[in-house]
């Protein structure tokens, strides 16, 4: 049993000590080919960050006080006994539940009209986070995913296994030291004249080395030691040695270093794609994050939105019943403010079960678990609206020029090319013959009596020589040859294809950032509209010239027109982003950070 536990132990300890070197040698692969294509070595690792339950307990407590970005915030009264909870209470018989102004209360205005300020008996706004929530701003949300994030793990590990093919076809050109022995213990019987047995140990012991030099040469030398021991002394002890070296450089097929060393210049180029395939999964990946977090904010500002246009519904609805009481407007125009706040709260509760839902998938894609509570920072939105919309200076010409320059994945593609030239080349060297110029020289011990482990170099054992093969057959060499000339013309008709993509985005990139500007703009216009429509027809209803529909339509023109106004922003801030990772400008450093962004470390 202690022999199996000391087994074990070594064993695990080499395996430590193999996945170390491995690391190792491929981390600085890695640096190598960053070095070679950005001129600069970035910090890699595929082991997972042990911090990120640090950061996030860092992060508690931090939620500021109204986490609706201070709009205010209603009361929220307690779920009666073995009732549903508040927040998801339906509408009482009569419409959504809403309680009374009490005398002496202030009044203050929203969107043009008067509101009390009173406790009303309504669930929140939005679900309301407890004191232990991490709040995130973009920034924080880009550093949590790309030490979480599943696929950011995935395209890590992706580059570490291609440099780790490489470091099996770098090792195939490296010395290849090697050495064997055998230990055994002989008893034979000595023959029927002998009654006595022979007894001896059997020593023997072999060291030697291999390499492939960068032309194909194959040298090969071992050093051989033999000895016998007998414990019978009178029959005496024996020892032999010799030393061999062959050599064998191919002279036609298998020959020049194009040939020999394809696989290893094809490994190295692919070490390169996959740390150019990463480099570009990083803008794309930073952009996806970005979006994704300014999107949910987007949900988060409807569901604010929908509430307020509920409340306003509802002074809407008492302000029609007072009319109707006091026989200015007809019971039937109560009647459709009653059914558009029942609309606006539906409405607001379908976009505040989104919101929850997108917060959820949120979560899923930093990669941190559905149960961790946390809440996006509201004030990222106001910081996007006072920074204004950022329009890259850029003409379509000099853009596309740029991203023909750049594009880290037409690069791939466009290399890809050279590699299947290089690989005609190879498969047309496969039809020759073979032709090997083969030698080798030995050395031997003295044999017999006296014996002696001496090495003889004055009597060595020579050879050199040809091997010969004709290429009488050749088919699958042939077939081969066709298989690399038609992957060729695939290779130029992809390199076509990806730049007329490269090009479709970069216009199409272009003609979304005018048109999110253009929208913008004119959803500003529209608020301001709605906004002077909203205070005019309450005026106008209030003295008898508009009915309860306009005032209706009014409000819901209000906020159509700030949830769009919302969209827009949010559109162009991501179609900005876009822009640059079509072009291959964007710039994301270690941590995920957007260089120059408003909404991360480097814009701020």
């Amino acid at each position: 049993m202690a022999t199996l536990i000391l087994a074990a132990a070594v064993a695990g300890g080499c395996a430590k000590f193999y996945t170390q070197q491995a690391d190792k040698e491929v981390y600085g692969i890695v640096s190598e080919k960053n070095r070679e294509e950005f001129s600069r070595a970035s910090a890699f690792t595929i082991q997972p960050n042990p911090s990120i339950e640090e950061f996030l307990k860092s992060r508690e407590g931090v939620a500021p006080a109204q986490p609706d970005g201070g709009r205010s915030q209603p009361y929220e009264k307690p779920p009666p006994a073995g009732g549903p909870p508040a927040a998801t209470m339906p509408p009482t018989a009569g419409g959504p539940p809403a309680a009374t102004p009490g005398p002496g209360l202030p009044v203050r205005a929203c969107h043009g009209v008067a509101l009390a300020s009173r406790e009303v008996n309504l669930p929140p706004a939005l679900p309301q986070p407890s004191p232990k929530a991490v709040r995130l701003t973009v920034a924080d949300a880009l550093r949590v995913a790309v030490r979480t994030s599943r696929e950011y793990q995935t395209q890590k590990e992706t580059v570490y296994l291609t440099a780790l093919t490489l470091t099996f076809q770098r090792y195939l050109f490296d010395p290849h030291p090697s050495w064997t022995g055998e230990t055994l213990y002989v008893n034979n019987d000595l023959g029927r004249q002998d009654l006595r047995r022979s007894r001896s140990w059997d020593l023997t012991s072999d060291v030697g080395v291999s390499q492939t030099l960068a032309d194909g040469m194959m040298v090969t030398g071992s050093l051989g030691l033999a000895a016998l021991k007998f414990l019978n002394k009178e029959l005496g002890d024996t020892v032999d040695s010799a030393m061999l070296v062959t050599v064998n450089q191919p002279l036609w097929r298998g020959a020049g270093r194009a040939v020999v060393q394809e696989n290893m210049i094809q490994a190295e180029r692919n070490a390169l794609y996959a740390v150019r395939t990463f480099a570009r999964f990083e803008q794309t990946f930073a952009v996806a994050i970005a979006s994704e977090y300014t999107r949910v904010l987007q949900d988060r500002d409807t569901v604010l939105n929908e509430w307020e246009n509920y409340r306003s519904l509802v002074l809407n609805r008492e302000q029609a019943e007072w009319l109707a009481k006091a026989e200015r407007l007809p019971e039937f125009q109560v009647d459709q403010a009653r059914q558009d706040e029942l609309r606006a709260y539906n409405r607001w509760i379908v976009t505040r079960e989104s919101y929850t839902n997108a917060l959820d998938a949120f979560k899923i894609t930093l990669g941190i678990p559905v149960t961790t509570e946390i809440m996006l920072d509201p004030k990222e939105l106001e910081r996007l609206t006072s920074a204004g919309l950022q329009q890259p200076e850029a003409q379509l010409e000099d853009a596309t020029q740029q991203a023909m320059a750049t594009r880290l994945d037409l690069k791939n593609t466009r290399d890809g090319v050279a590699d299947a030239d290089r690989k005609i080349k190879v498969a047309e060297n496969g039809l020759a013959g073979d032709v090997d110029l083969v030698a080798s020289i030995g050395y031997q011990s003295q044999p017999g009596p006296p014996q002696s482990a001496q090495l003889r170099f004055n009597r060595g054992n020579y050879s050199v020589g040809l091997n010969i093969s004709m290429p009488v057959d050749r088919l699958q060499e042939r077939n081969a040859l066709r298989q690399t000339q038609i992957s060729r013309q695939a290779v130029g008709r992809a390199l076509d294809l990806a730049q007329d993509d490269v090009i479709l985005q970069v216009r199409r990139a272009l003609r979304q950032l005018a048109q999110a500007r253009e929208s913008y703009e004119i959803q500003k216009r529209s608020l301001e509209l709605a906004e002077r429509r909203v205070e005019s027809t309450q005026l106008l209803l209030q003295a008898g010239r508009a009915s309860q529909r306009d005032v209706l339509d009014s409000q819901q023109a209000l906020v159509e027109a700030r949830n769009a106004l919302t969209s827009a922003l949010v559109e162009h801030s991501i179609a900005v982003l876009q822009f640059q990772r079509d072009v291959g400008t964007l710039a994301v450093n270690e941590e995920g950070q957007i260089h120059g962004w408003v909404l991360t470390d480097g814009g701020r």
